[in-house]
């Protein structure tokens, strides 16, 4: 069965060093036809958002309900890996779209590094899943525009289960870990 969210962003925007969440709030913003900003950083509350990454979970749900939609933050951490994946499969189904936060062990060129994952926190969007391929579609601000996948449906790449799995376990700060943000 194949999943794709009926609202999504007509852009795919590439991130500097910093600015994961914000980067994918204007994306949910931008698919609910909500953005009305000209940068991605602009959507953070605070001075020091602007311009580092250090930016709690309880931030973009209320950046997001700002605008009118309904953000819930929360944690999978006591949930097996199979409940995990069918907790976002049931996000999908229900047409909303959905942020988690990762460690990002991808490297600009594409190689994986789990080391790095451990360290790098990292926010990415989830647009659709296709389970006879075990792949979720996503949005990642990191991934440089040359190396956008202009082949699938929705999102700039692709993701297996397990990959994300595996990533969503990982990430500074370990408080952060497993954490979501759904849009209901």
């Amino acid at each position: 069965m194949t999943k794709i969210l009926s609202n999504a962003p007509k852009e795919y925007l590439e991130q500097g060093f910093t600015q994961c969440g914000a980067f994918s709030v204007k994306a949910i913003l931008n698919a609910y036809g909500k953005d009305d900003k000209k940068y991605p950083r602009d959507y953070n509350p605070t001075i020091l958002g602007k311009y580092t990454s250090l930016v709690g979970t309880h931030t973009w749900p209320r950046v997001l309900e700002s605008y009118g939609l309904h953000a819930e933050r929360g944690n999978t951490k006591n949930l097996s890996d199979e409940q995990r994946l069918e907790f976002l499969k049931e996000i999908v189904d229900r047409d909303k779209a959905v942020m988690i936060r990762i460690g990002n062990g991808f490297l600009k060129n594409g190689k994986y590094n789990s080391l790095v994952a451990y360290f790098v926190g990292h926010w990415i969007t989830l647009w659709g899943y296709d389970d006879e391929k075990q792949i979720f579609y996503i949005y990642d601000s990191y991934v440089p525009l040359e190396r956008h996948n202009k082949t699938i449906p929705v999102g700039n790449t692709t993701r297996t289960f397990s990959e994300i799995l595996r990533d969503w376990g990982k990430g500074f700060p370990a408080i952060w870990r497993h954490s979501f943000i759904k849009i209901d």
